[in-house]
């Protein structure tokens, strides 16, 4: 007799081409994993899967079984939803950008509690490279960081675009309007080098301010606000990451002519088995920054 259980590991075996990963995503172990295929292989007398591969990839047979395996999943889940049945939902592991946990992460996951109170959230916070090889590599389902960005197997939706701000502390900038005048007179604390904005800014500063730039990048918002309060440079990120300290007077947003560029989020997620869940979590993300970001 075949298990749906069984069914579901070797969907995200062969979708993610690794027994690791899908035994994280699944949330169980390697040898279950290896267990549930050998056991399927056995059933049907067929080898499905090259094990001395690396990634691990599917046989002819592997691949005529994963059609069917998919379309049955894919009934489950209809059949669930067709009788308002959440099905499995477990846990969603979540990855975000900084700039949208101190802007309405909070406002999305009370907003997707009261769709799914059944979902539980492990939520990743770091820069678009990692949250997208994150994703890539199944450690993630699904992820808010900056794009667009066509990637094999994974869904793309776009969330807001959140203009960029000036900080600064109180009366470091003459009239709290920055000018292409203190470009070099002031360090500008941005975002890291391999993240979007980065290249983009220093040509826009450089061009602007006629010298190199001093940029200070770094990873951290938090750390960007500190040194923006200790007053060590000008801060250029997400317009409202830093409303704490702006309602406490330490910094204050600055004017400014200079045509910074905006900040493309999206929302990408795995495709396949389950992905109804994350286009209804990736619709409530649409609604909240529209209203909020």
């Amino acid at each position: 007799m075949i298990s749906l259980r069984a069914l579901e590991i070797y969907y995200w075996t062969a979708k993610l081409s690794s027994f690791s990963r899908a035994a994280e995503k699944l949330n169980t172990t390697q040898p279950t994993v290896s267990q549930r295929i050998l056991a399927l292989e056995e059933h049907f007398g067929r080898q499905l899967m090259n094990r001395a591969s690396k990634p691990v990839s599917l046989t002819r047979d592997g691949q005529r079984m994963f059609a069917h395996v998919e379309l049955i999943l894919q009934q489950i889940a209809k059949l669930n939803q067709d009788f308002d049945q959440p099905g499995h939902i477990g846990s969603v592991r979540l990855g975000v950008s900084e700039t949208i946990v101190h802007t309405w992460l909070g406002s999305f996951l009370e907003a997707s509690h009261q769709r799914f109170p059944q979902v539980d959230f492990e939520i990743s916070v770091d820069v678009t490279p990692e949250l997208q090889r994150g994703l890539s590599e199944g450690e993630l389902d699904i992820a808010f960081m900056l794009g667009p960005a066509s990637v094999d197997g994974l869904a793309c939706h776009h969330l807001q675009d959140s203009p960029m701000q000036f900080y600064a502390a109180p009366d470091l900038i003459p009239g709290n309007h920055f000018k292409s005048e203190h470009i070099g007179h002031f360090p500008i604390l941005t975002y890291p080098r391999h993240a979007y904005p980065h290249s983009q800014v220093r040509e826009l500063l450089q061009r602007r301010g006629g010298q190199q730039p001093r940029i200070f990048p770094n990873s951290s918002l938090s750390t960007m606000e500190r040194m923006a309060v200790d007053r060590i440079g000008v801060a250029l990120v997400a317009q409202g990451a830093f409303q704490l300290s702006l309602e406490q007077g330490k910094l204050v947003a600055l004017k400014s002519d200079l045509p910074i560029p905006v900040l493309p989020f999206y929302s990408f997620y795995l495709t396949g088995l389950g992905d109804g869940v994350l286009s209804d979590l990736t619709t409530i993300a649409q609604t909240v920054a529209q209203q909020l970001g």
